[in-house]
């Protein structure tokens, strides 16, 4: 992932031109003194991020770094970076303004984290501030549940002004325009006036986050580029072609959601060659969804391809929903939040790279290089070995009819004596069942697989065709 645009209210927008995540010296930054809604094309001037003093600009770096649990440093003149790829991408581009882990340590001490939670939907961070020994909180997440929490703006002078209705309206507007360039977009504030605290308070687990997670201030938006593996788009193309079908399901905003799913082909790229009543619900908010009874889901003519701003339950309905239509259902994860649905659905398929302890137990298979392609891979094996079991299965049956054929019309024909005639003995059906047809029936398990394999429905084994859903970032 890597960090496209920030937008920081009164003073304008940064965008990075780079395609290396964990580089912060590379690429090239512009800057322009306009809103992400204004901006319809690459526009801004070049600029040196060191050189950039606005007081705005470090208080919203400042929660860009330390609201944050991810490490980039740089070892051997070569950069590294550790932790997860959304705060890797918010760590390089503080780096890139000289935000590094040294002027941290010297400035701030951590209190406590206030980790991501799925229902909420935030992330914060406590610390003191050393020189003054005040207590503040950062915090990062979507953008909505940010606002909910906040109650003022930091304006240009770097003083919180009341956040206003004209406000909400400019920031959303201003999300959907990033969101609709397929970035991932996160909000971040901050507050600075909580009384100290006691370290045996944090070390205890005494801190409740609702306590400090409200009258935030707003500091501005940051738009993240998850790019696509190259391998997706083939791969669900292949899937379409094989019969399966790709739902989405992502904790993205809708646009953002949107934006991935048509760069891949979950969404088709001609939308208005769809009827209309199956084409707005092709994407939908788990709110809109959740809303929906079980009754109202199934007189739906198609489930959505694409839910944005997901929860676990949302997931869960999901497939039950599948499993009422009859469909056989796979699902990958790789959050704690995905183990429900991967325990719930016929196939549970978790990441084996990025994915949590938990997801990986409580799925069927772990996928051991996250990638989509490996399991279209393992639809073709699956397939080949199908058919070459089919195979070796009707040469056995074709043997053996033809010997269960031949003794019972052996039956009729008598010898003068009264005695069946045979036309073979036992020792020759077993030569040729154990010794000349052994070889056959090698061979055809381990037969290569047809070339148009993929390119026709799934085998029916009392399901109708699979149905495959991901997560966006699980496997892209």
């Amino acid at each position: 992932m890597v960090t496209r645009m920030a937008w920081i209210p009164g003073l304008g927008t940064y965008s990075v031109n780079t395609d290396d995540p964990y580089n912060p010296d590379a690429g090239i930054v512009t800057f322009i003194h306009a809103e992400p809604r204004e901006i319809s094309s690459d526009e801004g001037s070049p600029v040196t991020p060191e050189s950039e003093t606005q007081p705005v600009l470090k208080e919203y770096l400042t929660i860009a770094s330390l609201a944050n649990l991810a490490k980039v440093t740089k070892t051997g003149g070569a950069w590294q970076a550790h932790g997860d790829p959304t705060e890797i991408a918010l760590k390089v581009f503080a780096t890139r303004f000289n935000r590094s882990e040294d002027s941290e340590k010297a400035e701030w001490k951590e209190i406590a984290e206030f980790p991501f939670d799925s229902s909420i939907k935030l992330m914060s961070m406590l610390y003191t501030n050393i020189p003054t020994s005040r207590v503040s909180i950062f915090t990062k997440g979507a953008v909505e549940r940010v606002l909910a929490n906040c109650s003022t703006i930091l304006s240009l002078e770097n003083t919180p002004v009341p956040l206003t209705a004209s406000h909400h309206t400019q920031i959303h507007a201003n999300m959907e325009s990033l969101a609709r360039r397929g970035l991932r977009v996160l909000a971040l504030a901050s507050r600075h006036d909580f009384a100290p605290i006691s370290p045996e308070s944090s070390r205890r687990g005494q801190l409740n986050r609702a306590e400090f997670e409200h009258s935030l201030t707003f500091c501005g938006l940051i738009g993240i580029y998850d790019p696509p593996r190259p391998e997706s788009r083939p791969s669900v193309f292949k899937a379409l072609r094989a019969g399966i079908s790709v739902h989405m399901l992502t904790g993205d905003h809708p646009f953002t959601a949107k934006a991935i799913a048509a760069e891949v082909g979950i969404l088709p790229s001609r939308m208005e060659l769809i009827r209309s009543d199956i084409a707005q619900g092709m994407v939908m908010t788990a709110a809109e969804f959740d809303r929906l009874t079980d009754e109202e889901i199934d007189a739906l003519p198609e489930l959505p391809l694409v839910v944005a701003r997901c929860t676990p339950n949302t997931k869960v309905r999901m497939i039950d929903a599948l499993h009422r239509r009859g469909k056989y259902v796979a699902m990958t994860g790789d959050g704690v939040n995905d183990s429900p649905s991967l325990k719930r659905a016929d196939v549970g398929i978790a990441m084996g790279l990025n994915g949590s302890d938990v997801a990986k137990s409580a799925a069927d298979i772990v996928l051991s290089d996250d990638n989509f392609a490996s399991i279209l891979n393992a639809i073709e094996e699956g397939r080949r070995i199908f058919d070459n079991v089919q195979k070796f299965m009707l040469h056995v049956l074709s043997a053996n009819v033809g010997f269960v054929t031949t003794l019972m019309v052996g039956l009729a024909y008598k010898d003068k004596s009264g005695t069946s005639v045979y036309q073979v003995t036992p020792i020759e059906i077993l030569w040729m069942l154990l010794v000349a047809g052994a070889f056959t029936e090698t061979g055809l398990g381990f037969e290569a697989a047809s070339k148009h394999i993929l390119s026709r429905p799934p085998q029916s084994v009392g399901f109708p065709p699979c149905y495959l859903m991901l997560r966006h970032a699980d496997c892209y």
